[in-house]
């Protein structure tokens, strides 16, 4: 007897919603908060792409779900077209069949058509990498003992919001990250966040009518800062009065940007740093359509050189991936980009591992040499100046 062929489409709103929640709330536990969750706002209500993501049907039954969450990420300046995948579920019944592996090129080729430059995921451990993923940054959990905080800090007035999207908490957290590489540009969800439901306390500041700060904590055990906005002694200054009101000594720090300006006064203090590497699972990144991402970034590309040494260079750079090829034409300070690469006196070619020079996973010469991208011509000084470490970053309330 014949066995059932995987038929893999992309779901219907009207169609498939049903079936697609109840997938996905009996994976992935709590089964009744989590298909509400599902209904109210992480699904439906969302930025959830429906035409780019996929379900598999066997048996006249959905089986198995790579979901797509379509977003717009910075790199430095440059905005680009990202796919965030998120509810990876296959059904119970139907595990190691290999059904996932058959769904998930569905998709990757619908974002390619509909305009993704990208892709980013947090994955389980030793797969994803299989389908053109590797790692995108690396995780870090800042520690400062509140003891260790400056005893000078200014005084600020808080008070208590809402944990949840507010448009003024997205034009202030824009702002304050205008150019963090893998953040957001929000907003993303507009009615509640996926990690967050139900344990986070929000606090904000004005000055005069304008609010000019926030943060989001969770204090369940020790006080954890989600995220943050404002003054950065100001910040630190709420953090201190309600970590000493909640008896905690110390205020850990989760999906902090490490350029971002908290950060850099962190350095300055006493403070530790956890740092995780993981190659296959967390964060990983995959390049969905190579030109359009570069001709989105040629503005980023140029500024950075010219606040180089090579802002005077003139030249051609082929840049080649398994997501096609291009060249960057570069003039005295100025990166356009074209097409089919004409010369390879000067090029960077490699496989997946490009994906993490485009947004600056670590310092571009050792992801070349690990990732085994091959430099040639004048290659390896424009590397370094083009493609410099970013310490990406994705806050958790953006996550999928």
């Amino acid at each position: 007897m014949a066995k059932s062929q995987l038929t893999v489409i992309s779901p219907d709103p009207i169609e498939h919603a049903h079936q697609l929640i109840d997938l996905c709330a009996k994976t992935f536990g709590r089964f009744y908060d989590f298909r509400r969750d599902l209904r109210d706002w992480y699904l439906l209500n969302s930025h959830y792409d429906w035409q780019a993501s996929s379900v598999g049907f066997l048996d006249g039954m959905m089986v198995t779900h790579f979901g797509v969450w379509g977003y717009d990420m910075r790199i430095g300046s440059a905005k680009v077209r990202c796919g965030g995948i998120g509810c990876v579920a296959t059904d119970g019944e139907y595990r190691k069949r290999g059904l996932m592996a058959k769904t998930i090129p569905h998709s990757i080729n619908l974002m390619r058509q509909r305009g993704y430059d990208l892709s980013i995921l947090f994955g389980v451990w030793g797969f994803y990498h299989r389908f053109g993923y590797t790692r995108a940054w690396n995780e870090e959990t800042w520690t400062i003992s509140v003891d260790s905080l400056p005893k000078d800090l200014p005084s600020v007035r808080y008070s208590s919001i809402e944990a949840k999207p507010d448009p003024r908490i997205a034009e202030l957290h824009n702002r304050y990250n205008a150019n963090v590489t893998g953040s957001a540009i929000r907003p993303t969800f507009h009615r509640g966040h996926c990690m967050f439901s139900g344990k986070l306390e929000a606090y904000a500041w004005k000055k005069g009518t304008k609010l000019v700060g926030h943060v989001h904590i969770d204090a369940s055990n020790r006080l954890t800062c989600h995220e943050a906005t404002g003054e950065v002694d100001e910040i630190l200054s709420v953090l201190c009065k309600l970590a000493r009101k909640k008896q905690a000594k110390e205020i850990v720090f989760n999906t902090l940007p490490y350029n971002s300006p908290l950060a850099r006064r962190l350095r300055q203090l006493n403070c530790k740093v956890d740092r995780q590497y993981i190659k296959s699972g967390g964060a990983m990144v995959r390049l969905i359509n190579l030109e359009s991402c570069l001709h989105k970034m040629a503005p980023e590309l140029s500024r950075r050189l010219k606040a180089s040494e090579l802002d005077d260079y003139r030249g051609n750079l082929a840049i080649t991936s398994p997501e096609g090829s291009a060249e960057l034409v570069i003039s005295r300070g100025k990166v356009s980009v074209i097409s089919k690469p004409k010369s390879r006196k000067n090029s960077i070619t490699g496989g997946d591992e490009l994906a993490q020079l485009i947004i600056g996973t670590d310092d571009p010469l050792e992801i070349c040499e690990s990732g085994g991208i091959r430099l040639a011509g004048d290659a390896r000084r424009l590397v370094k100046v083009l493609f410099p470490n970013e310490h990406p970053q994705l806050h958790q309330a953006d996550r999928y």
